[in-house]
């Protein structure tokens, strides 16, 4: 009996241990699954009181509040709607005006380009890797992999108002694939936003070798969309019965092309003048390519060609001729008279056109971005065009008008907020939240 006793005691203590085990088990299951930074950050939430708000996607808010949380944005509206969050940081935003952050889609930032001078003009960045003896094609390029991006660069776009930019390649014909980052830190990773977005094609030629003019550039452009597409066919046909057929030959080139000549995502022209454009809109019809084009500081020239192509355009604000554009051509005196009166009024003709476009600091500095798009609106741009330019319009080409492009809930909190109207010139940016981040610029005395 004692020793039944004993194994009995034994059993029962077993299953007191098993019992606190489990308790202890399901206990930190529920804790972890509750608690901030076991598996989910959780970032800051903060509460902007008291502002203007200017939503893009509808009326301006007098006076109002935008709550943001974890990045995003909670709420918004006017500030007698808005319950502000116990656990919120309130920041106090009277006298300022909150808009969404802008969006630059095509420039060339935290790319090192390794010559004794760095280049001046778009014309001169797509051309300075272009020297070399013999062609230098990379469409499987993703130019993420090449970014070196440094805060000082990304704190000055801040302090114009840019929180998201495209990052392009700028080498050969076939240059490579483009990302889209958030300016939210130095760390590449942190930053994307979509990896890769688009293949960028420019109509270059190359010195000395095949091909050497503008003709043979397109045709070997459309040579290349041809082989992908046989390439393509070749390749699904062996894939789906392989029995006496020739297994496909591997092309890294052509591979490369398969996702945009195929499959139909975006491709980025480089249209440095009129004739480009029209290339260009060829090629898009030729291969139903979901074409995009870039550059476009002559489009008003062929309005009539973008009125009935629907091509998304990205046109860029710096009035500095191409080298191939007429008024490069015609001596310094008429060059200098179309950078300073004609070039300037390129996005307003294309307003009174009613073709949709988005603007892009593309070749500028962060200064002459800013100062440049206050010059399109001096001549004839009406602000809440070039306001719409800079976000909504952008965001959709991107693909990213659900997370990006105006102040709405739910969409990335990406904002600014400043001292003024936006693009008067004593406007100052004062703080700026990237993916909920917030950054501070308000200098002492303001």
């Amino acid at each position: 009996m004692k020793k039944r006793i004993g194994k009995l005691n034994l059993v029962s203590g077993s299953r007191k241990v098993f019992l606190l085990q489990a308790v202890a088990i399901l206990l930190f299951m529920i804790l972890s699954t509750s608690s901030p930074g076991a598996g989910e950050e959780v970032g800051p939430a903060y509460a902007l009181v008291n502002c203007k708000i200017f939503p893009v996607s509808g009326p301006p808010v007098e006076k109002g509040t935008i709550i943001i949380r974890d990045g995003l944005i909670e709420a918004l509206g006017y500030a007698e709607k808005i319950k502000i969050p116990e656990d919120a940081e309130i920041i106090e935003a009277g006298g300022l005006t909150a808009y969404p952050g802008l969006i630059s889609a095509h420039t060339n930032l935290f790319l090192e380009i390794k010559q004794q001078e760095q280049p001046q003009t778009p014309d001169e960045f797509l051309s300075s890797f272009s020297q070399l003896s013999e062609p230098q094609e990379f469409p499987e390029l993703q130019i993420f992999k090449e970014l070196k991006p440094k805060k000082q660069t990304l704190e000055s776009w801040h302090k114009i108002g840019v929180t998201t930019v495209v990052i392009a390649p700028g080498r050969g014909i076939f240059q490579g694939q483009s990302v889209v980052l958030n300016l939210n830190s130095d760390q590449p990773n942190q930053m994307v936003l979509k990896q890769p977005w688009a293949l960028h094609i420019n109509f270059t030629t190359e010195r000395g070798i095949y091909p050497s003019s503008l003709m043979g550039t397109v045709a070997f452009i459309r040579q290349k969309f041809y082989d992908t597409l046989h390439y393509d066919l070749h390749k699904k046909k062996y894939l789906s019965s392989p029995v006496f057929l020739k297994r496909p030959e591997y092309d890294h080139f052509l591979e490369a092309l398969i996702p945009f000549v195929v499959d139909k995502k975006p491709v980025v022209f480089q249209c440095n003048n009129q004739e480009d454009i029209k290339r260009a809109l060829r090629l898009i019809e030729e291969f139903k390519l979901k074409g995009v084009l870039t550059g476009c500081n002559e489009a008003w020239r062929v309005a009539d060609h973008l009125k009935g192509a629907g091509v998304p355009l990205l046109v860029t604000v710096d009035f500095r001729p191409a080298t191939a554009s007429i008024y490069s051509q015609q001596g310094e005196a008429v060059r200098k008279k179309a950078e300073a009166e004609v070039f300037p009024a390129n996005a307003a003709h294309l307003q009174k056109e009613n073709i949709t476009f988005a603007l892009t600091g593309f070749g500028l500095s962060e200064s002459s971005f800013r100062k440049n798009i206050q010059a399109a609106i001096k001549a004839g741009l009406s602000p809440e065009a070039a306001l719409k330019a800079l976000t909504v319009e952008p965001a959709r080409i991107l693909g990213l008008e659900r997370q990006l492009g105006t102040l709405e809930m739910g969409k990335i909190a990406n904002l600014i907020l400043t001292r003024g109207d936006l693009f008067d010139e004593k406007t100052k940016v004062i703080k700026v939240l990237v993916d909920g981040i917030l950054f501070n610029y308000e200098e002492k005395g303001q």
